[in-house]
């Protein structure tokens, strides 16, 4: 599959699935049709940042860092990556490697990520720090979907 294509589960009234065909460093954006709402996972090949944009994509709402390129668990094309979308509750979570690495809440304007990086602006987009917190994995919960 060319890069940045993907691969839905679910329909559009539940917890979506949406498998992100990593094949290395480039911009994996998904829209949420119809929210105003978008995601992009952007691996530059220096850094790899997780960004909530507008579903247009002109516009970047927050950035939540997941790793440098020197970092030994950095993203291969061989990891199982998905998005995953609850129309229901506004949020997106980026999921590999058996766990969320990184959440959105649009209703909410929050964000975290598991290296709480950057700090979140104070008159940012987002109302929360960073710091990971596992509640907000509630709503995105999902099974492992095959191939």
């Amino acid at each position: 599959m060319p890069k940045g294509s993907e691969e839905k589960v679910g329909t559009d009234t539940e917890l979506v699935a949406y498998r992100v065909f990593y094949a290395g460093p480039s911009a994996y954006p998904k829209a949420f049709e119809g929210t105003g709402f978008g995601v992009v996972l952007d691996d530059d090949d220096e850094t790899c940042y997780f960004y909530a944009t507008t579903e247009d994509f002109e516009e970047v709402l927050d950035g939540l860092h997941l790793y440098n390129s020197n970092w030994p668990d950095k993203l291969t094309s061989k990891d199982e990556i998905y998005i995953i979308w609850n129309p229901e509750f506004l949020k997106a979570g980026l999921y590999y490697r058996g766990a969320f690495q990184a959440i959105f809440d649009f209703k909410e304007a929050k964000a975290c990520c598991r290296t709480g990086f950057p700090t979140a602006e104070p008159s940012g987009w987002c109302t929360s720090s960073h710091h990971y917190d596992p509640k907000m994995e509630t709503g995105l919960t999902f099974n492992r979907v095959g191939e």
